[in-house]
């Protein structure tokens, strides 16, 4: 239904254009990695068993480089998830954790080339041609794997995230804290599937499973970060749109 027409137009109250949806994800997205892109640097140096280096400096600088790629695979995500999800499910019923499950598994799928190229920039010396010349079927499917899991560990922060919101009030802090959980916990989930496409990557073997988790923590306080400013982003950009109808 065009905004012409809609209910809210008829009763003079300001509607929001059919592009909002789709614009605004991706562009919160490629502002809100930026300032935290050194995060993933040095977690992809863990991964790869070195020394953490990068200097927030240097990450902003690679994160400028990076927010395109960010913006893209943000988009192309949000887009495919909604045509995945509807024809799982059908176009009035709300998703359950099983649809959600099996449609982030189809959307890493999809999206794994781009996935590849933005976790090949965490990588020092890592370039978008040298990403997709290495990018082979084991990392389509550590994608996939690492998607669903990120979905699920979202589902179970949420979970933690509403007695905080039982207990302490429906604020914008504790809103803003619930975020950055369900974004630590989904980190957490899909980490192992993470290290091994950065080994891959890099040229390297996973040799052991506790290596897997090397860099976890450092990854979910950055992805816990980035959440927040991912959402405030998408709040503020909204705010704005709604504020110049």
């Amino acid at each position: 239904m065009s905004s012409s027409t809609s209910p809210a137009a008829q009763s003079g109250q300001p509607t929001q254009s059919n592009w909002v949806p789709y614009a605004v994800p991706p562009a919160a997205a490629s502002v809100a990695i930026v300032p935290v892109f050194c995060g993933l640097m040095n977690k992809s140096a863990q991964q790869r068993g070195e020394v953490p280096s990068t200097t927030f400096r240097e990450g902003f600088k690679k994160g400028m480089g990076a927010a395109p790629t960010v913006g893209l695979l943000i988009g192309m995500q949000d887009m495919l998830q909604r045509v995945v999800e509807k024809k799982l499910q059908g176009e009035e019923a709300q998703p359950t954790l099983l649809t959600k499950l099996a449609s982030s598994a189809l959307v890493g799928i999809a999206s794994s080339p781009v996935v590849a190229v933005f976790n090949g920039q965490t990588l020092k010396g890592g370039g978008v041609i040298e990403s997709l010349r290495k990018f082979t079927a084991w990392q389509c499917m550590a994608i996939s794997i690492q998607e669903a899991a990120f979905v699920a560990g979202l589902s179970a922060a949420d979970l933690v995230a509403a007695p905080l919101k039982e207990r302490f009030g429906d604020s914008k802090s504790v809103e803003y804290a619930a975020t950055f959980t369900s974004g630590a916990f989904g980190s957490l989930a899909g980490h192992p599937a993470n290290t091994a496409l950065t080994r891959w990557q890099s040229g390297l073997r996973v040799e052991s499973v506790s290596q897997l988790m090397w860099g976890s923590m450092r990854k979910a306080r950055t992805i816990g970060v980035f959440s927040v400013l991912y959402k405030l982003g998408k709040e503020t950009a909204h705010r704005v749109i709604e504020n110049s109808n």
